[in-house]
């Protein structure tokens, strides 16, 4: 008897030895097996449904496995349960954020503000739902509390500088993107948030200077490298926008944003230094940007230029006709398709219809003079010497009406860098003129 009584003994001992279901679920949960742990914790409802701590537990799980309406619904039970769970509460207000609902969340983050105000990431929190809310006033209340109680919480400047942002008032903005660097210096994302922020908002010079640091403390912050370019794009500082967005695509940058930019840079570089090298760049990435958006005017007119100088000028002729059936009435985009189309048919040798090109671009554009010199080209070349003169003399007449007495600087040359050739080609054309006429008699 005494020896079944001892059996018994051991046998109840190994039982309480094994882990429970509860003990299994949290095991599982807290090692991320949540399938394992959804599993156990429903055999602990099974066996006592009304401990809040399973439901709860549930709730976490179903979050973590996403299922986010089946989760907000076990939360709901859990908090009805135990109405003082600030668990439960914190639960439901992130499950709301979670599932796209930032309105919502903001009323159960609220009430964990109202119970518990002296803990700051209620508020913090409850300023996040808001904002994702559309409600960025409320949300600058609440993280304007925040700061009076902790000044030293980067992320709550950096909050308010996007509220700032969303209420259109730069210098808000401005001011605390600055404050929260200076609290967190090593902050990659918010040098980068910042340098686009400036870009954007055209404010070119700070844009310029808060990238150039950014990417002095981080050379591998892609966006600020990509905003830096930007920035220094619209200052028409070509050399460092090169380099600026070379960097970022070298980081893995493939936005349309970086891509076309590259392209256009490189075809102005091109342009300015007679290197063949950078056509070629500026046509591969044209064309990548042209994948990308394939009804981008002003990429196909580049495109349409690139191709004139890497030899495939029919091509450019090409996307200069799609632009045409795009494009009804020409804007400013239209008179560059129309030099463009200039250019690539009298590369062709085309030049009657070059020269028809360039008037189109004249009438819709009267101040471009320099169309004027590009027709009297046009018909220089294709022996109309009698119209070369006329449309030269245009050009030189509207550069200065009395061009042919007046006495030229060498800083009125630089600027008028074809008046010479205007000048001389007029001069030799008529005396070309002069003996056929001889020969004529």
């Amino acid at each position: 008897m005494k020896y079944f009584f001892l059996i018994c003994c051991l046998f109840c001992t190994s039982l309480s030895a094994q882990p429970s279901d509860y003990d299994r679920a949290w095991a599982a949960y807290t090692s991320g097996q949540y399938e394992e742990a959804l599993v156990a914790i429903e055999q602990c409802i099974v066996s006592d449904s009304s401990d809040h701590r399973y439901i709860f537990l549930k709730g976490r799980t179903l979050e973590n496995l996403y299922r986010y309406d089946d989760a907000i619904a076990v939360q709901y039970t859990a908090l009805r349960m135990n109405p003082e769970s600030v668990e439960a509460r914190a639960a439901l207000a992130a499950l709301y954020y979670l599932s796209g609902q930032p309105a919502v969340s903001a009323q159960y983050y609220e009430q964990l503000a109202t119970a518990e105000p002296q803990i700051n990431r209620w508020k913090i929190s409850w300023a996040t739902a808001l904002m994702s809310a559309g409600n960025y006033q409320d949300a600058l209340e609440q993280l304007t509390i925040v700061e009076n109680a902790d000044s030293t919480n980067w992320l709550v400047y950096k909050y308010m500088g996007d509220c700032f942002y969303r209420l259109n008032k730069n210098w808000g903005t401005f001011n605390h993107y600055q404050y929260a660097l200076k609290l967190y210096p090593n902050n990659k994302n918010l040098w980068g948030t910042f340098t686009r922020l400036l870009a954007i908002n055209n404010e070119t010079e700070a844009a310029i200077t808060i990238g150039t640091e950014a990417v002095a403390i981080d050379s591998t912050n892609m966006e600020a490298w990509k905003y830096l370019g930007i920035a220094l794009y619209k200052s028409g500082d070509s050399r460092r926008t090169h380099h600026a967005l070379g960097k970022a695509l070298a980081l893995g940058d493939s936005s349309y944003l970086t891509i076309s930019h590259y392209g256009v840079i490189n075809y102005h570089l091109a342009q300015n230094r007679s290197n063949y090298l950078y056509y070629r760049e500026a046509e591969k990435y044209l064309e990548k940007a042209r994948q990308l958006d394939a009804n981008d005017i002003n990429i196909m007119n580049y495109l349409a230029g690139t191709y004139g100088y890497t030899g495939k000028s029919q091509k450019g002729l090409d996307i200069l006709d799609e632009i045409d059936v795009m494009v009804a009435n020409y804007d400013s985009v239209g008179m560059k398709s129309n030099i463009q189309r200039g250019h690539l048919l009298r590369r062709l040798n085309r030049n009657n219809e070059a020269a028809n090109a360039f008037i189109t671009a004249i009438k819709d554009f009267p101040k471009d003079f320099q169309n004027f010199y590009e027709v009297a080209i046009c018909y220089d070349r294709g022996s109309s010497k009698k119209l070369a003169i006329d449309w030269y003399t245009r050009y030189l007449e509207k550069i200065d009406v009395n061009w042919a007495t007046k006495k030229w600087t060498e800083q009125e040359l630089r600027e008028h860098e074809f008046v010479s050739a205007a000048m001389e080609r007029i001069q030799s054309l008529k005396e070309d003129l002069f003996w056929e006429e001889e020969k004529r008699k």
